[in-house]
């Protein structure tokens, strides 16, 4: 079976995320959403990671980052996670979109990012628009940061969360 480039046509119709290790730099591009945590964004940006400032739209620093990896990598959406701040996106045809954290309690915090990515690659998937995708994975990540463990989220868990 040949090998295809994320740009081939039949690469474009499906959604392509990338979870990125910056200990293991991959010239990925033209992808469809690539997600790094904070700390990941500023190591694979090269740049000194600084105090988060709240609220996110309002960190220099991080939107320097942003601004860095979003022509580095040239993905359709660039979205990091920030811990107790929530979610930014970064797309090349809007503002970044600060998407606010929605966990109650926290208990445990792994396989939040990994969370993140498989819902926001799983709203898009069904339609849903960036932002919209954004707001549900950080909901889902909000409910399973409030489980011991790594955990998953119910599809009753992640509507419940809507209306809290």
């Amino acid at each position: 079976m040949p090998r295809r480039s994320a740009t081939s046509p039949i690469a474009r119709a499906k959604i392509l995320a990338v979870d990125p290790n910056p200990h293991n730099p991959l010239a990925w591009r033209h992808v469809s959403v690539i997600k790094p945590n904070r700390v990941e964004a500023f190591a694979s940006a090269g740049l000194p990671q600084e105090e988060p400032i709240d609220p996110p739209t309002e960190d220099t620093a991080l939107l320097e980052v942003g601004r860095v990896l979003s022509e580095k990598w040239d993905a359709d959406n660039l979205l990091i996670t920030l811990g107790e701040q929530g979610v930014l996106l970064f797309r090349h045809d809007a503002p970044p979109y600060h998407a606010p954290t929605r966990a109650r309690e926290v208990f445990d915090v792994s396989g939040a990012g990994d969370t993140v990515i498989a819902l926001y690659t799983l709203a898009l998937s069904a339609g849903a628009t960036p932002a919209e995708a954004a707001e549900i994975a950080n909901h889902a990540s909000g409910v399973v940061v409030g489980k011991l463990g790594t955990a998953t989220v119910t599809p009753a868990e992640l509507l419940a969360s809507f209306v809290e």
